[in-house]
């Protein structure tokens, strides 16, 4: 019987230090808010193609999917350079297509533009 608790016990702390971790990154923060008009235009010269309805979208698909399993995270806290890795990973999670997820990052990347 001792043979089992060992790896129970150490199963247990694993699973303990995993969610510890994950509770603190990435940072809660609010909902965001539609974008601003100068996000907007900041985002069409940075991404040419891109309108107020596409980042509309990925602000609405945003919205819709990253609560779904976790808090939405501060979208300050995070490196522009960390979202694409972000999006695309958790994107895959919510089972988001290519479109989707660009939409997304465009939308978090202009809202972080100050």
């Amino acid at each position: 019987m001792q043979a089992f608790r060992m790896p129970i016990t150490f199963s247990a702390a694993l699973f303990t230090a995993a969610l510890v971790a994950t509770g603190c990154y990435p940072k809660a923060g609010p909902a965001p808010g539609v974008l601003s008009a100068d996000n907007a235009a900041w985002a069409s010269t940075k991404w040419p193609g891109t309108t107020p309805e596409s980042l509309a979208a990925g602000h609405d698909t945003f919205i819709a999917k990253c609560n779904g399993c976790h808090d939405y995270p501060d979208l300050a806290a995070i490196d522009d350079d960390e979202w694409p890795g972000i999006v695309d990973s958790m994107g895959d999670k919510a089972d988001l297509d290519a479109t989707k997820k660009e939409a997304v990052l465009h939308f978090v990347l202009a809202a972080r533009h100050h």
